[in-house]
């Protein structure tokens, strides 16, 4: 069987009613999808480990008309991104850098962010490590690294994928991590039945296939990744979050229990402004199954702010 040709980042330089550019922050470039004023509040876009950019793509333009600047990044070592050897800049510490870098560099102090699997998991990093750069906080399917580290200890039965994902996260199974199958598995265990006889499945399928197979790809995704039960710095623990945050995920007993130990970390304030929601037929990827009930919840929590 002929060895697989890698692809170059371009396959994933989509039109649409958004502007592509290269961000120049912490020594590397990362690629965003923007929208919007820069005049207007920052909403930064984060993917998860098997997505990229392209899993905000319907959410970016309608997002923006609604009064935000809107920017989807390809995190570090995905898409359009700057790949550097993954032996520096892919732990959480450089990641939360990441985001707060790239918040300064398209002109804004602060931002919303909003954050899925893995996104999700540096958007609760940056809350704690960094509020003063962080507006409100959206997280979608997605808990904070100790939450879910203790979690799996507690009630490991409720995380049977997580363990399966830190597995083939190591060596020698990390190459599952770069096969069409598992990535069809993967997209078909966190979105709701109905949406896999869709198109907009099989697009979604398509771009994550597709910008699988950009060069030097695979050890960014196996770290990004391990990102879901990461190490956070000693001076993190203990730390409060202060912005309103929104977790988005299915009712689930899972995210239940994760959400209670979530609020645990909120400030009062950041509490009582706080809410838990789900948006009906969808499970873990809303923004790409529902995008139009997506970007209404989202502005409509960001304007209660």
């Amino acid at each position: 069987m002929a060895a697989e040709l890698p692809l170059s980042p371009s396959v994933v330089h989509l039109d649409g009613p958004f502007r592509h550019d290269l961000i120049y922050t912490r020594g590397v470039r990362l690629h965003v999808a923007q929208a919007g004023s820069a005049k207007d509040p920052l909403v930064l876009l984060l993917h998860g480990s098997f997505g990229g950019w392209f899993d905000y793509k319907d959410v970016i333009a309608p997002l923006a008309e609604q009064g935000f600047h809107v920017a989807a990044v390809d995190m570090r070592g995905y898409g359009m991104s700057d790949k550097p050897p993954t032996g520096f800049g892919y732990d959480i510490r450089s990641a939360v850098g990441d985001v707060t870098g790239l918040i300064r560099a398209l002109g804004h102090t602060s931002a919303a962010l909003v954050g899925t699997d893995t996104g999700g998991t540096v958007a609760w990093c940056t809350a704690a490590a960094a509020p003063k750069r962080v507006d409100a906080l959206i997280a979608v399917s997605a808990a904070h690294p100790v939450d879910l580290r203790r979690g799996m200890v507690r009630r490991p039965w409720l995380h049977t994928t997580t363990l399966l994902r830190r597995a083939l996260s190591r060596f020698p199974l990390r190459w599952f991590l770069h096969r069409d199958s598992f990535f069809r598995w993967q997209l078909r265990r966190t979105t709701d039945a109905p949406f896999h006889r869709s198109p907009r499945y099989e697009e979604t399928l398509r771009l994550r296939l597709t910008a699988r197979r950009i060069g030097s790809t695979l050890a960014a995704r196996r770290r990004n990744n391990r990102l879901l039960t990461a190490t956070i710095p000693t001076k993190w623990f203990g730390l409060k979050i202060t912005a309103p945050t929104l977790m988005i995920a299915p009712p689930k007993p899972l995210w239940i229990h994760l959400a209670r130990r979530a609020t645990a970390r909120l400030s009062p304030r950041a509490a009582a402004l706080s809410r838990r929601h789900h948006i009906a037929g969808t499970k873990n990827l809303p923004s790409v199954e529902a995008p139009e009930e997506f970007t209404a919840l989202i502005a409509g929590f960001l304007r209660e702010e």
